[in-house]
């Protein structure tokens, strides 16, 4: 009869099966991320565990190491290039991350509003994030060259400056120079971004905000920012991440230099390691750096998790 519990022989019978099915499960999971997990394991944990072993010893490139233990690091503290490399890291980050947040604000706010060939800009919009690297190095470097380059042959025309500006070869304008390339390179992904999020939001709530009076100000502020503002804030810590390991744009600008003025922990590790072929050192600088890199990524995981459970 309905409702009637099953004798026990029947009901532990079933409990085995649904057992049985829930280890066949697992299994079958285990055997799909298989491939996945061994890759990681080969090509991602293994060369991270040597270059943490590395990071004490004095291992130069074409000869044998020995561990030294956290030698490298005492020299590293004492270091004023190194030193001057995360000062630079710091501030390259900061005004590139700052400058692609409003750039990128903007462009989402512009691109989402109705304007004409509103489609074929949001196309332009993915070129300068597509373009390989080298290109765009290469072309920022051309623009900003003292010698036939577009800035100086601009300034010339308008009669602001005669004489060539060295926009990468004076320790003043050069950390300014590599930034300002690297948020034009980078503003289109958090321009994406936020876009995606701003159409997500419903029309109605800015109609009934016009309708209590509410100006354009007063709508961004307290209807677009908190709506965008997960969205805004992961994309933001994931450029982070990326502008914090930046290596082309800036060793193809400047090289580190001039004086290193636009030295930065990536281009400071290859100086040292394939330049002046000090193995150790180099990834000790890289490894230096990872408690921070951990930091963000924690903060991105969590926050990730945090918008899929909402």
């Amino acid at each position: 009869m309905p409702g009637r519990a099953l004798p026990s022989p029947m009901r532990e019978k079933t409990d085995m099966k649904q057992k049985n099915k829930m280890v066949r499960d697992n299994v079958f999971g285990y055997k799909l991320i298989a491939p996945t997990m061994i890759y990681l394991a080969i090509f991602m944990l293994v060369p991270f565990c040597w270059a943490v072993w590395t990071s004490f010893t004095n291992k130069r490139i074409g000869s044998s190491m020995e561990f030294v233990g956290f030698e490298n690091f005492i020299l590293l503290a004492r270091d004023q290039v190194f030193i001057r490399s995360v000062v630079n890291t710091v501030v390259y980050t900061v005004g590139a991350v700052l400058g692609k947040l409003v750039l990128g604000m903007i462009i989402a706010l512009v691109l989402n509003a109705a304007i004409p060939f509103r489609n074929i800009c949001r196309v332009l919009l993915f070129v300068p994030w597509t373009i390989p690297t080298l290109v765009s190095a290469l072309t920022w470097k051309w623009m900003f060259s003292d010698v036939g380059g577009l800035f100086n042959y601009l300034f010339r025309l308008l009669h602001i400056s005669e004489a060539p500006v060295p926009w990468l070869y004076d320790a003043k304008l050069a950390m300014a120079a590599v930034i300002t390339a690297n948020i034009w390179r980078g503003a289109p992904f958090i321009g994406i971004s936020i876009l995606a999020g701003l159409q997500a939001i419903p029309k109605d709530y800015y109609e009934a905000a016009k309708i209590d009076g509410a100006n354009a100000f007063y709508r961004f502020t307290h209807i677009t920012l908190p709506l965008v503002k997960e969205v805004t804030v992961l994309s933001t810590l994931i450029t982070t991440i990326w502008t914090f390991n930046d290596f082309e744009m800036v060793w193809i600008l400047t090289g580190g230099g001039p004086s290193n003025a636009t030295q930065i922990l990536s281009t400071y590790g290859y100086t040292v390691g394939f330049m002046n072929l000090n193995l150790s050192r180099a990834i000790s600088s890289s490894v230096a750096a990872i408690p921070f890199l951990i930091i963000l990524t924690t903060i991105i995981t969590k926050r990730m998790r945090d918008s899929a459970e909402s």
